[in-house]
């Protein structure tokens, strides 16, 4: 599903891989030479990597990687924008957040930043305000990547704006469900164990994934659900480690092919009749 990386030249992703292998490559040449190091972290960055070679995936190896480097060639994200692929959204807007780095970067350097392209705003509010206005111009919905709790607090007003106005958006917020593996301080401020109960009373339909293929189900029926009549916006919760994690298991996941809408009418009696088809109850306003 990766998009042709010839249109750019070179591999984005391999690039940020290997500077520090290459930084680190050099600072141990000059020790061979016979050059001190300027600083004491050059110093440190030769003796440790010995001048470690990368792997042969152009990853670099262990010695070479920094204290504290994460590096996954298949993270779980790039299996989530091969999902995001299939729904034809075209466009995801964002004020970036840490967490959702890794599904930003799989956007950006997997996915090629096209369908969808990252359109990054000054805050949430923004984000869903122009997938509201570009939803009511294109007739379908666009993706919003909003930032753990406080994300969804600045997004809030303008998903309830949506939910008035019947516009069908797809939300997508990071969070950090394990507290063992959050970092100190902004990590824990940032998430919750249930971030979508911020924003439930006005969002049609949401669901927190605990595996890939959950994702993946989820995310296409999140993309349905929305654009079924009375379309409204939905919202998937993704945990920051399924983001980051090494995919496994790869030749078991699919993606669910989009099928038709649940109900696909806005006449109140059909819409009544076949309610039983949809788990989300008949609503209607005055």
């Amino acid at each position: 599903m990766k998009d042709d990386p010839s249109r750019e030249g070179f591999d984005r992703r391999a690039f940020l891989k290997t500077a520090a292998v290459s930084g680190a490559g050099a600072a141990s040449v000059l020790a061979a030479a016979g050059i001190a190091p300027v600083n004491a972290a050059s110093a440190a960055a030769s003796s440790d990597t010995d001048g470690a070679p990368a792997a042969s995936d152009g990853t670099p190896s262990t010695k070479a990687r920094a204290q504290g480097d994460r590096v996954v060639a298949r993270p779980g994200s790039d299996f989530m924008v091969d999902v995001l692929k299939t729904l034809d959204l075209e466009y995801a807007a964002c004020n970036p957040g840490s967490s959702f780095r890794s599904l930003h970067e799989s956007v950006v350097n997997y996915g090629g930043n096209r369908r969808p392209e990252l359109l990054t705003c000054m805050h949430e509010e923004s984000s869903v305000a122009i997938a509201h206005g570009y939803a009511k111009a294109a007739g379908k919905p666009m993706a919003v990547l909003a930032h753990g709790t406080v994300g969804l607090q600045h997004a809030s007003m303008a998903i309830y704006n949506a939910w008035c106005d019947r516009v069908p958006i797809v939300i997508v917020a990071g969070t950090a469900l394990d507290a063992a593996k959050r970092r100190p301080g902004t990590e824990w401020y940032h998430s919750v164990q249930d971030a979508a109960s911020l924003v439930r009373d006005f969002v049609k339909w949401d669901d927190q994934p605990a595996s890939l293929q959950h994702f993946a189900e989820s995310m296409v029926r999140a993309y349905r659900v929305a654009t079924t009549a009375p379309m409204e916006p939905t919202l998937i919760v993704a945990d920051m480690e399924l983001q980051e994690n090494p995919v496994e298991g790869e030749a078991s996941l699919s993606i669910p092919k989009m099928i038709a809408r649940l109900i696909g009418t806005t006449n109140p009696s059909r819409f009544f009749a076949r309610s039983k088809f949809s788990n989300c109850p008949p609503h209607v306003t005055s």
